[in-house]
């Protein structure tokens, strides 16, 4: 319900206050001596105080009547996006069954590592695509000429942040891992930076994904993750035969594939086809890409401690992105600093 309204604000209350409350729970069963089950409880105490406090300040509660052409009507297109779901959750972890088998502990660790700084932007900034686009892209899913201006203007401004995060994370991986981690981590340097680009385009994937549930198409949605999926099969084998590095330049290669499936159906039913979509994010990606190859030649030849090396590296792909942007006078760009600088402006009136 809070979604559908697009009451982010509230949402967000509550996941602070949970995480606060769960976490002090957490931090206290560790230090009382309950170990690892600290973690278990306050996953339990997260979703346990989220859904209260959901059902405090939604003002929605269920009432005794029971409506079965309710059911039959949201089952027929909820069960496919379940088992959508259920696919999916299964392959990421196969990829784990994969390496945990065939490969030492140590070669998991390092991709599990990888693949956990990775989805610090790529995670973040899915989710919040899945989340908005969903119900603001509902809304006006009757006009079709501003559901593909609403449209365009998603992807654009996304895939402009997904580029710059996702190239800027593999040109300062080396230093980022040193920093953080420590030397010992350094063999997961370059798992980190082929996930980097096998992830950049999953917020664009979501949003073709929203597109097909947008317009009630579930069914096909089931069916390119069933296609999806069974593409990926010989990526697995790549891994399991040829080594983790390849795996992961293999699922590059399925990530590209996966996006030209979905944006072909998803453009069909807005008039958005794969040819428009590409040239309106092409400049995105060549300025990411030049700010990546700077970025990473910096990194390369400073000789310094890691922390400078990436203070650094963040300083100049940070100039570089804004200053070429505000030059060229990228949309995306544009677009993203008129949002906030509106909501600047709006906070200064409060």
């Amino acid at each position: 319900i809070l979604i559908k309204r697009i009451d982010f604000k509230l949402q967000t209350k509550i996941s602070i206050i949970s995480s606060i409350l769960s976490g002090i729970l957490a931090i206290y069963m560790a230090y009382t001596g309950f170990g690892v089950w600290s973690l278990v409880w306050r996953t339990i105490a997260g979703y346990f105080i989220t859904t209260i406090l959901l059902w405090m300040w939604s003002h929605w509660y269920p009432i005794r009547i029971f409506n079965y052409n309710a059911l039959k009507e949201h089952f027929k297109f909820g069960y496919k996006l379940l088992f959508s779901g259920l696919i999916n959750t299964l392959y990421i972890n196969i990829y784990y069954l994969v390496i945990g088998k065939f490969f030492s502990a140590a070669d998991l660790g390092y991709y599990i590592r990888a693949e956990n700084f990775t989805k610090l932007p790529s995670a973040n900034i899915t989710n919040v695509v899945q989340r908005v686009s969903y119900p603001v892209l509902s809304s006006i899913q009757d006009n079709s000429q501003k559901l593909k201006e609403g449209y365009r203007k998603l992807i654009k401004s996304t895939m402009f942040i997904s580029f710059v995060l996702m190239f800027g994370l593999s040109a300062s991986a080396k230093p980022l891992v040193l920093t953080l981690l420590g030397e010992k981590w350094l063999p997961s340097v370059p798992y980190l930076q082929l996930f980097c680009f096998s992830s950049v385009l999953f917020p664009l994937h979501a949003l073709n994904l929203n597109m097909l549930k947008v317009k009630g198409r579930s069914d096909l949605f089931l069916k390119l993750e069933i296609i999806k999926k069974v593409i990926a099969i010989p990526v697995i084998f790549i891994g399991i035969f040829l080594g983790i590095k390849l795996m992961l330049i293999g699922m590059i290669f399925h990530s590209i594939i996966a996006y030209l499936l979905n944006s072909f159906w998803s453009g069909k039913m807005v008039n958005y086809p794969t040819k428009e979509q590409i040239l309106d994010i092409l400049p995105s990606l060549f300025l990411s890409t030049f700010m990546g190859v700077v970025v990473g030649i910096l990194g390369y030849f400073l000789n310094a401690k890691p922390l400078l090396i990436l203070l650094v590296q963040i300083s100049a792909g940070a100039l570089i992105t804004i200053g070429i942007s505000r030059i060229l006078r990228l949309d995306a760009f544009m677009e993203i600093k008129d949002i906030f600088m509106a909501r600047v402006s709006k906070n200064n009136q409060i």
